[in-house]
């Protein structure tokens, strides 16, 4: 019997040791959708302003989610009135357009790598000041580096969500990584929206991220639909 024990105290001492389980972090979890959209036109539609124009802004007119931002623009064939139509869920702010005040308004449609339009838009002070910066196309930044975002950084983000498959073939919900100088990142999923910057002083409609086949996103493989606006 003695012997026994001591055998079995032998197998059990010999036996390879199973080291316990180590805690790893959890993937970022796809954050659920929002109630968020950004939508914007310029009326009547400018030609090729690229480059900015000189304009003066008038009285902002505020609806809920729509705003109209009234401008008087010193364009190559004279004085032309435009009007900066926005719609937004959750509304939009108004504090930093001031009647009277000198921007400059740039607006870009252009053809990306892939062969996808898209369509950029920036609204900004006489000495560059963020007020309006958006978006519509299937990159972040404009085919000719043009960088709308600006004092932000916006890039493409991994978003942590399942992937559906569609009948047009299979799509992801996405995220983009927005940073300010001396700020923290920080990771916005598609439907969704934020104060951003220091203090909350802009504040972002991150309306579509979605990445996925060239038939259910386009040919440039991602989809984005983002407005950015100074709150004060």
């Amino acid at each position: 019997m003695t012997a026994a024990v001591l055998s079995l105290a032998c197998e059990v001492a010999s036996a390879p040791q199973i080291p316990a389980p180590v805690a790893t972090a959890a993937p970022e979890t796809c954050a659920p959708a929002e109630a968020v959209e950004f939508t914007w036109a310029v009326e009547p539609v400018p030609g090729d302003i690229s480059r900015g124009v000189a304009c003066v802004l008038g009285e902002v007119i505020a609806d809920g989610g729509a705003l109209a931002v009234p401008l008087v623009c010193a364009e190559p064939e004279g004085a032309q009135a435009r009007t900066l139509a926005i719609q937004a869920t959750p509304p939009p702010p108004t504090a930093a357009l001031r009647a009277g005040l000198a921007v400059r308004l740039w607006v870009v449609e252009a053809t990306d790598g892939a062969g996808a339009v898209g369509h950029f838009m920036r609204l900004e002070t006489a000495t560059g000041g963020l007020l309006i910066a958006a978006a519509q196309a299937g990159t972040l930044l404009a085919p000719d580096g043009a960088d709308p975002w600006l004092p932000f950084v916006l890039t493409a983000a991994g978003g942590g969500c399942m992937s559906e498959e569609t009948a047009c073939g299979s799509q992801e919900r996405s995220a983009i990584d927005l940073r300010r100088a001396g700020g923290q990142p920080k990771i916005l999923h598609d439907a969704s929206f934020a104060a951003v910057g220091d203090r909350g002083e802009a504040q972002l409609w991150l309306a579509a991220a979605i990445v996925g086949d060239a038939a259910c996103v386009g040919v440039s493989g991602a989809q984005y639909g983002l407005g950015l606006m100074a709150a004060r």
